[in-house]
């Protein structure tokens, strides 16, 4: 009985499940994204950017990021931007004008966040928070 308690509890440790305080190997991830201003108009630009990923990524020359600005029901068209080694990058993206005001994301694809193996849909994106608000000229 001691002997399947142990394989039970060894096995749920391989597996990565959190239930017994698992061991998990670590991924490596990009560095925080930053955009900036964090509030823009319908038609005004943001800078998005991230500096250097703390381990090596795996990035070869030429890799690249697909960026967007989401808001409901409505995507920004993609924009591209090659990505260094390490993972820094820097884009200019207009807010569409048609866009309406409200809570919004820049949302990265192509970084490892991409590979998320949790079928629990519990991983998270490579994203960062943007107002979209009406200029109050």
């Amino acid at each position: 009985m001691l002997a399947v308690a142990v394989a039970v509890a060894v096995a749920t440790v391989l597996s990565g499940c959190s239930g017994f305080g698992a061991i998990t190997l670590r991924t490596c991830l990009p560095a925080r994204l930053h955009v900036a201003p964090a509030i823009a108009a319908p038609g005004g630009a943001v800078t998005v950017s991230s500096g250097p990923a703390d381990c090596d990524l795996g990035y070869q020359d030429g890799h690249v990021y697909t960026l967007s600005i989401v808001v409901p029901r409505h995507r920004s068209p993609a924009e591209t931007v090659t990505v260094d080694a390490s993972g820094r990058f820097t884009a200019t993206l207009t807010v569409p004008a048609e866009f309406p005001e409200g809570d919004a994301a820049v949302v990265v694809d192509g970084s490892p966040y991409d590979h998320c193996d949790d079928t629990g849909a519990s991983c998270a994106g490579y994203t960062a928070a943007l107002a979209i608000r009406r200029s109050s000229d």
